[in-house]
């Protein structure tokens, strides 16, 4: 398998006053418009750090909008998917007051040093509703007040109808889930993965009749992986697999056709390059693409594979911009 690049561009210019941008996450509409949010600010964890929210109509990028700001605080790590005919905004505030600039500025040089208190582990976990498929958005509601717990990846809806959140907690640096068939309120949560030096930002993925496979960003240099197969109530020990990490955000998509794509950096210390891998089986990879090469920060990749079966690609770029790509996937 090798995938050709169909497209290639920025979701934004600039965004004044805000010269800081992260965490994209992906959605196609019903229409096929496609949905790009992210969280933008003076720097990560900035007072000023709002939710971002673009269009792109197959032709250009709509004007980003703020969809979330909470007055001096920061919001970030938006999700966006649907679930029974609505689509969610979830997302997180920091509500411990945020890192001041010496930090924040150079935030990953903190974080692959050792732990930084005072930030992300003090996030509430809230969501908004839109009905008219991502042009506005509801009152914000309150998930979980209580600080620590954080969200990434997308939920998924397995096999049997239920939703599968994947969760982790920033204070202890371990992955549990929530599953519900009902809603919110009636998550049960199960898992208490962990790996030796620390684990987050679980991507989940079902292989089939409750055989799910979860990846892992570590503090260990490779991605770990857990497997469950009784839709998520029980888990493995995770396990080192061949493919390396940063302390750095993937992520998982099951193609239509079989496989598997994962979206990743390819070092054990470095945010680049960030590449692109497939697999059949989960266990054995190829890689068949660098995204991007050069020695910066390229993260935090989202993925999706779109009505026609184009593999679309966003990540952070330089910790400035947000980046778009489209792919044809093709057989060699």
């Amino acid at each position: 398998m090798k995938l050709e690049l169909i497209s290639s561009q920025f979701v934004f210019d600039n965004i004044k006053n805000r010269p800081f941008s992260h965490c994209a996450s992906i959605f196609e509409t019903k229409r096929g418009d496609i949905l790009v949010t992210w969280y933008s600010g003076s720097y990560e964890t900035s007072p000023d750090q709002a939710i971002l929210i673009s269009r792109f109509d197959g032709k250009s990028w709509s004007k980003p909008e703020i969809v979330v700001d909470t007055p001096e605080k920061a919001d970030g790590n938006p999700i966006i998917f649907e679930w029974r005919d609505k689509l969610y905004l979830f997302y997180v505030t920091i509500e411990g007051g945020g890192l001041p600039p010496e930090i924040g500025k150079n935030f990953v040089s903190f974080l692959q040093k050792g732990e930084v208190k005072g930030a992300w582990d003090t996030c509430s976990i809230k969501y908004k509703i839109s009905k008219d498929e991502g042009k506005t958005f509801g009152e914000e509601v309150i998930f979980r007040k209580e600080w620590g717990w954080m969200i990434r990846n997308r939920p998924i809806i397995l096999s049997n109808r239920e939703l599968l959140f994947p969760f982790y907690d920033e204070r202890e640096w371990k992955v549990f889930f929530g599953i519900t068939e009902k809603d919110f309120d009636s998550f049960k949560f199960f898992g208490d993965l962990r790996t030796p030096k620390g684990c987050i930002h679980p991507v989940v993925v079902e292989k089939e009749n409750g055989n799910l496979v979860c990846f892992l960003r570590t503090r260990d240099g490779f991605i770990y992986k857990s497997v469950s197969k009784d839709f998520g109530r029980t888990w493995e020990e995770p396990q080192k697999t061949c493919l390396k990490n940063p302390n750095s955000g993937i992520d998982l998509l099951k193609l239509r056709n079989g496989y598997y794509l994962l979206a990743y950096n390819d070092s054990s210390y470095m945010r680049s390059p960030l590449s692109l891998a497939i697999s059949k089986d989960l266990e054995s990879w190829e890689k068949i693409l660098d995204v991007e090469k050069e020695p910066y920060e390229f993260s935090y990749p989202n993925l999706l594979e779109d009505k026609n079966g184009n593999i679309h690609l966003v990540y952070t770029w330089k910790r400035t911009h947000i980046k778009y790509c489209i792919f044809r996937l093709m057989e060699v």
